[in-house]
């Protein structure tokens, strides 16, 4: 199984909080290129291009920047989900190589016999993909890894809007005196919680409901 990290989210946090350092990034709203020339030569940039190469992932430098945002995003999304436990045995894959294509998806998570996959698109930001490819990208994803793995599989899809949140001068891009991604985060998190659960008592409540007829 190829993917670029296999995290759980004990594992997330420490690569966000002691190894790439970004508790505080920021979605910057400049070009991919310009972002990528910022952070060039940082130790984060650094560790994740090193660590494609040893993977042999086929990338390009911009790629490496969206991985951090995407990273920042799916750590703040984790802290917001209530389940301890859910939150605590989701395997997140980044980056996961879909078998027999040259596809990757941008996530995995993965529970029990669910597996949801999320794919991030960049609003305003000069990216390549906008929310009708990666939707698309998405549901393309699902049926491919819905082809070969068993039919007990539930996958589902997820597309996340990423906004900007700051000017190219580092200035913060507030709605409402809250970062613009904050409320999606929430959505994020409630989704992944009621993707996982669902289901989880339905044969229980199907035999209780016999008594009732």
């Amino acid at each position: 199984m190829k993917c670029l990290f296999r995290l759980d989210c004990e594992k997330l946090q420490k690569l966000v909080e002691k190894e790439l350092y970004l508790k505080n990034w920021l979605v910057r709203n400049d070009k991919i290129k310009n972002r990528k020339e910022s952070i060039s030569y940082s130790d984060r940039f650094k560790i994740l291009k090193e660590r494609a190469k040893y993977l042999d992932y086929s990338f390009d430098d911009n790629e490496v920047v969206s991985w951090l945002d995407t990273l920042n995003i799916m750590y703040y999304t984790f802290g917001r989900i209530e389940d301890e436990y859910l939150k605590n045995n989701i395997v997140v894959l980044q980056e996961f190589c879909i078998p027999y294509s040259n596809k990757r998806a941008d996530y995995l998570l993965v529970y029990d016999n669910k597996i949801l996959i999320i794919e991030f698109s960049f609003d305003k930001l000069g990216y390549e993909f906008n929310y009708e490819t990666k939707l698309q990208q998405a549901i393309d994803y699902k049926e491919l890894l819905g082809n070969i793995l068993p039919k007990e599989i539930d996958i589902g899809t997820y597309t996340f809007l990423l906004a900007p949140e700051e000017d190219k001068y580092g200035n913060l891009l507030k709605i409402n005196d809250k970062l613009p991604n904050n409320s999606k985060m929430d959505n994020l998190a409630n989704y992944i919680e009621k993707f996982f659960k669902k289901n989880k008592k339905l044969a229980l409540d199907s035999l209780l409901k016999l008594d009732e007829e």
